[in-house]
């Protein structure tokens, strides 16, 4: 049997080959899992699925923390205190897979396995930045009893999914809309080849797109912009940085340390617009991250058929109209820099836009219009394909380690 594991910014998936049969794992009877880890005070811990409904059921007395991929090739974060605790940024990892592995029960996963990587990963300045991810994930997975790992690109993952449908070559464009980064590879694929010309990618998908929402339409409803009166009796801008924090799931949840909480409390005692402030004081109390962040998600998804929707959130009695136009105006130098990769890409490939027989649009932001618009503009609406956004790349990274390994 061989085994491949999308370990993917906001969802996880697995996939096995056995035989001429490639086959997504169930994890505890659903196709994916999403990727936060759930700690409760007298050390409890619960991963994917069991970490929101527990997160639910506990209304968030716990600390919920997400996105911890896009800290892999951070130099500046190595390890966090969760209620009294040091954890170290590969051993929640490690928590994280040892949970996936065992939702995959009754499958035993073994020791070997094939693993997506970004192309660039998330904040990656320079190849130091990218080994340190690289080494972070090689040692969370040997801690999570996979020994023996083979690290391939997840979009050549969704590529070979692609390619198992065909019955003759193709020149494919493979866009990969993850939650933490976009990736592109130009490959020649066929039932029996996949010859990879180039590949790119940057730190710029899903989560980005939310937080152009939360920066233009949540924060100002949450105090961005505000003052207030200091024990002195001053006056201050409430600070900023507190709201680049807001604004990605993976920094909310460490806004509940100490210190933080402490200058929080003050803010909200001298606040000149105290319901705005006290609106982002109980995001932060509350551990609301969640709900927050799926209710901006939960408009942008919407968006993507209606031409107006709504970000609510009643816990804090927020409700704010949001339109696609300016959801596109907000992301649209987002999109400008994605395309300069992709424009990259295939000079490096040395292949024109014209050439491409197809293009495989995979990851759950690929379903935005603005994406698909830029990617019709440039190809032509008739070369795009999709399907199984969540789920291409762990089919494809089993299928590769099939090759590998033997199945």
């Amino acid at each position: 049997m061989a085994v491949g594991i999308d370990f993917g910014t906001t969802n996880s998936a697995i996939a096995i080959a056995a035989g001429d049969e490639v086959r997504l794992v169930a994890l505890g009877g659903l196709p994916h899992w999403r990727t936060v880890l759930y700690f409760e005070d007298g050390g409890a811990l619960t991963a994917g699925a069991p970490a929101i409904a527990r997160y639910l059921e506990t209304e968030g007395q716990g600390r919920l923390v997400q996105s911890i991929k896009s800290h892999l090739a951070s130099a500046t974060f190595s390890k966090t205190h969760i209620f009294g605790r040091r954890w170290q940024l590969d051993d929640m990892i490690a928590a994280y897979l040892r949970q996936l592995r065992a939702a995959a029960a009754p499958i035993d996963l073994g020791a070997r396995c094939v693993v997506g990587r970004p192309v660039r990963y998330w904040g990656a300045e320079s190849e130091a930045d990218d080994a340190r991810a690289l080494e972070r994930m090689r040692a969370a997975l040997a801690k999570a009893g996979f020994s023996e790992v083979v690290f391939e690109y997840e979009p050549v993952g969704a590529a070979a999914r692609y390619a198992a449908r065909l019955d003759h070559d193709e020149l494919l464009v493979v866009a990969d809309f993850g939650g933490g980064t976009t990736d592109f590879t130009v490959v020649r694929v066929g039932r029996a080849r996949a010859d990879v010309l180039a590949t790119g990618g940057i730190g710029i998908s899903g989560d980005a797109f939310d937080a152009r929402v939360i920066d233009a339409l949540v924060a100002p409803a949450l105090g961005r912009g505000s003052r207030y009166r200091d024990e002195l009796g001053g006056e201050a801008p409430v600070p900023a940085w507190l709201y680049g924090h807001l604004r990605r799931w993976h920094y909310l949840s460490f806004l509940k340390e100490p210190a933080t909480l402490r200058l929080l409390e003050r803010i909200a005692h001298g606040a000149l617009e105290r319901a705005q402030v006290a609106r982002l004081v109980r995001v932060v109390d509350d551990d609301l991250g969640l709900v927050l962040h799926r209710a901006v998600e939960g408009a942008k998804v919407r968006l993507s058929t209606a031409a107006a929707d709504r970000v609510a959130l009643d816990a804090i009695e927020l409700d704010l109209p949001i339109a696609r136009a300016g959801f596109e105006d907000w992301i649209a130098d987002d999109l400008a820099r994605i395309e300069r990769v992709l424009d990259e890409v295939l000079a490096r490939a040395g292949v024109a836009a014209a050439d491409v027989d197809r293009v495989f649009a995979t990851g759950g932001s690929s379903l935005v219009p603005a994406v698909r618009d830029c990617l019709a503009r440039r190809f032509g609406a008739e070369r795009l394909v999709g399907g199984e956004e969540l789920t291409s790349v762990a089919w494809g990274l089993a299928a590769r380690a099939r090759q590998l390994f033997g199945g």
